[in-house]
């Protein structure tokens, strides 16, 4: 099986450098829908058998432009979500940081193991995903999907699944609208391609 991940658009607390995003109904700006008329193109050359999104509004409209070009199966998944960030909801990491300087030093130190008070660790974000994907694995009928998710999720996928420590997977920054793509056999995982947004580059439609 191949399969696609793909950041959501942008929104506006992107455009603010929150980080800690708990806005399930946030709308994608006008830049985003740009980007997901872009990202429309770029995977309309792909053969996909299904989409799978978290309930998240901005996954949802991301995906659209593609669905008025072709049909594709759709599904939500409230295994996608993006991580719960619990008290630093809201927040850019500066004011994380100043507003909760204890809080956010011990989890810096292991945010694999240690939840946000409220909301998730990495850890927890990595129990849903493994969960999301051992169901997908036995999708004998699957050959090429397609999941629209969320910045943090991506950074865990890569942890758990490529080995990448924390420190290098923070390190990346996922573009909106970056695809990632990656075989998939058995348990294993074989990247293809990482963060490539390339398709951001061409010409406004």
């Amino acid at each position: 099986m191949k399969i696609y991940l793909v950041r959501h658009a942008k929104v506006a607390s992107n455009s603010k450098n929150i980080a800690y995003n708990n806005q399930e109904n946030e709308a994608l700006t006008r830049d985003g829908e740009k980007q997901a008329r872009k990202l429309a193109q770029r995977l309309n050359q792909f053969n996909l058998d299904k989409i799978f999104i978290s309930e998240s509004k901005r996954t949802h409209q991301t995906i659209l432009p593609l669905l008025r070009i072709k049909s594709i199966p759709l599904e939500k998944d409230k295994r996608l979500n993006d991580c719960r960030y619990g008290i630093f909801g809201g927040l850019t990491i500066q004011e994380a940081k100043k507003k909760y300087p204890g809080i956010f030093q011990k989890r810096q130190k292991d945010k694999y193991n240690i939840p946000i008070p409220g909301g998730e660790s990495f850890k927890d974000v990595a129990i849903r995903l493994d969960s999301f994907l051992n169901d997908l694995r036995k999708e004998d009928t699957l050959e090429s999907v397609l999941l629209i998710t969320h910045a943090t999720n991506l950074k865990v996928f890569l942890i758990k699944y490529l080995g990448f420590s924390i420190k290098r997977a923070d390190s990346i920054h996922f573009e909106n609208t970056s695809i990632s793509i990656f075989d998939f056999s058995g348990k294993k995982f074989k990247p293809i391609m990482i963060n490539d947004s390339s398709h951001l580059n061409e010409r406004d439609l």
